[in-house]
């Protein structure tokens, strides 16, 4: 799971290096992929294989003919770029990439759950104040949530009633 953040920088030849606890993360995975985020938001996505099948699993369930299946098949996939590691665990990313994140040489990686964000500390600093403005307001989301799981026996506390 990625977690917490980071901020680094490119190098002199235009590399950063991904954060040890992303590399972790991704160790089962002998690829990185990024892409626009899908929400339009001005930052970089990416993960393993895990979560290229994960958005295929998405985009296959929408019908062929769908606009929003183009239009989000067109970012996650026609604009992704396939990355390896090298073996000190940086990257070259693509200017197109960075120019579309706003990002020149500071940036921050920013753990996501399933994926992680790549952020020019601009653009992450507005984003986060936007999130955290917004968290008195989301709390009856995440309320309705934990009552929908408690009522359908889909709660997992992890403390062994899991089977």
């Amino acid at each position: 799971m990625f977690v917490s953040n980071y901020e680094t920088s490119l190098d002199v030849k235009g590399r950063v290096s991904v954060p040890a606890p992303f590399r972790r993360v991704l160790e089962t995975s002998s690829h990185i992929y990024l892409y626009p985020a899908l929400d339009g938001s001005a930052c970089l996505e990416g993960g393993g294989e895990a979560l290229m099948q994960q958005n295929q699993r998405l985009m296959m369930r929408m019908s062929p003919n769908s606009v929003a299946r183009r239009v989000f098949m067109n970012r996650a996939f026609s604009k992704a770029i396939d990355l390896r590691c090298h073996e000190t665990g940086r990257i070259r990313i693509p200017e197109k990439l960075l120019a579309h994140a706003q990002i020149s040489k500071q940036m921050i990686f920013v753990g996501a759950m399933d994926r992680f964000q790549i952020w020019s500390p601009d653009c992450y600093q507005a984003h986060d104040a936007d999130m955290e403005s917004q968290l008195a307001e989301m709390q009856e989301a995440l309320e309705q949530t934990f009552h929908a799981a408690l009522s359908d026996g889909t709660l997992h506390t992890g403390k062994g009633e899991d089977k």
